[in-house]
């Protein structure tokens, strides 16, 4: 992995990433600033590109590594119009072709594009001088780019590839300023696919519905899912308990995308650790004489915990719902309880296979029991440990006053599983401990 690094260091605008001579290392984030305004029949885009994305442009230089800005002029005119193919707009589908109105490099500790106002006034207004120590690596480079539209209420979507090898790392943080609307703000990583700036009641919900489909497939849900149906058959009793698992897991996980829960360092992590325990406790009571009634109860709180953990998943995809809040929320939840009926189902299908012709019943749980018992001790662990160093920061009363609010729903809901029939979840599969009982009864 460091080795790949080594060869990614330092971005893309004009050419693919190649080895960089000098090994330096790249920043953990960078951020690609950005603002869009419809203007009639004409759309502005301002960018601010970090110099350290800037390595292969191989801009000219002087002394130990300053950019000699008496020559940068032509070199800067093509990063220009690479921003232009790398940062795409498109008009109901139509790739728009940017012109190039105006760039210029900037300092590091210049702030102009803090409002959309400011930054078109710095890229319009006088340069740096060339006798500046602008070092090649710490600074910006300001351009402005203005599309043609055919119409005035244009439907603009827009698509960032810059330096996709560097996988999540590099983002693009986008103000939208459309035509007699307020402004909208955006931030996503390089690689997205078209996103629309002003969606419609459609590309809201199918985008959102799509991304909490995604999201549903997460390795230690899925570990939680296995540990918690491999004994029991009944698939009405199995899809009873998904499906509260997917309801409140959808409260808590809105209400941290929503911000109605005030936002904790601690509480990711400790969704983490509750879910690993979980894993851990349930791969045990495999192994002896688990009921899916009290299962319920398990399941209901667990979810509930876990959506604060993928809540910030939620608050990604809620930011590209546009005017339509409510629609993107339903859709998102609708994708994840749909996500989670289809492991359901393939898990069953999985676990009968392999019980069938490969281990059989009782010794394929506990196999599997054991294998991710493992598994959820890791994670434990690993989870432990950054919920110390998040508590390390501290931990209000008012967070956890917050988290219990929100957690009151699913203890009620599980506390429902009182009320269940004894015989809710049907036969299970006979373990041997099961086996060890009935013989010694004989």
């Amino acid at each position: 992995m460091a080795a790949r690094f080594g060869v990614l260091l330092l971005g893309l605008l004009i050419a693919p990433l190649h080895a960089i001579a000098n090994g330096a290392d790249i920043p953990s984030e960078i951020i690609v600033q950005g603002f869009l305004k419809q203007d009639g029949n004409r759309a502005r885009l301002l960018v601010r590109v970090p110099l350290v994305l800037l390595q292969m442009a191989a801009l000219p230089r002087r002394g130990p590594g300053y950019l000699d800005l008496a020559h940068v002029d032509e070199k800067l005119n093509e990063v220009a119009q690479s921003t232009g193919r790398q940062i795409e707009i498109s008009d109901e589908g139509t790739p728009l072709i940017p012109m190039v109105r105006a760039s210029r490099l900037s300092v590091l500790s210049d702030r102009s594009f803090g409002s959309y106002q400011t930054a078109l006034a710095s890229l319009e207004g006088p340069r740096l001088p060339v006798d500046t120590d602008l070092f090649w690596n710490q600074g910006f480079f300001d351009v402005e780019l203005e599309y043609p539209l055919r119409a005035s209420d244009a439907h603009l979507s827009i698509r960032s590839n810059v330096a996709p090898e560097l996988e999540r790392r590099v983002k693009l943080r986008l103000t939208f300023l459309p035509l007699g609307a307020p402004a909208r703000n955006y931030e996503f990583v390089s690689g997205s696919g078209w996103i629309p700036l002003d969606p419609s009641v459609f590309e809201a919900a199918w985008s959102s519905w799509k991304r909490g489909f995604v999201d549903a497939f997460a390795p230690d849900r899925f570990a939680f899912l296995l540990c918690l149906i491999a004994p029991f058959r009944n698939l009405r009793s199995l899809f009873a308990v998904v499906v509260v698992m997917a309801g409140m897991q959808a409260l808590t996980m809105t209400a941290m995308g929503a911000h109605w829960v005030a936002e904790a360092a601690w509480l990711p992590p400790f969704a983490d650790v509750g879910l690993a325990l979980a894993v851990l406790l349930l791969a045990i009571g495999n192994l002896g004489a688990p009921s899916l009634r009290r299962r319920w109860f398990v399941a209901a709180v667990i979810a509930a915990l876990g959506g604060f953990a993928i809540g910030p998943l939620f608050a990604q995809s809620w930011q590209f719902a546009g005017g339509h809040p409510i629609v993107a929320a339903l859709s998102y939840n609708a994708g994840v309880i749909v996500g989670a009926v289809l492991i359901l189902l393939v898990a069953l299908v999985a676990l009968r296979v392999v019980f069938a012709f490969v281990l059989g019943a009782p010794l394929g749980v506990m196999v599997l029991s054991a294998l991710l018992a493992l598994v959820a001790w890791q994670w434990l662990f690993d989870g432990v440990h950054r919920l110390q160093q998040a508590m390390d920061a501290g931990v209000s009363s008012t967070s956890i006053v917050a988290v219990v609010r929100w957690l009151l729903p699913g203890l009620l809901v599980g506390g429902a599983a009182y009320f269940l029939p004894r015989g809710f979840g049907g036969e299970r599969i006979k373990t041997f401990r099961d086996a060890f009982l009935s013989r010694r009864a004989d």
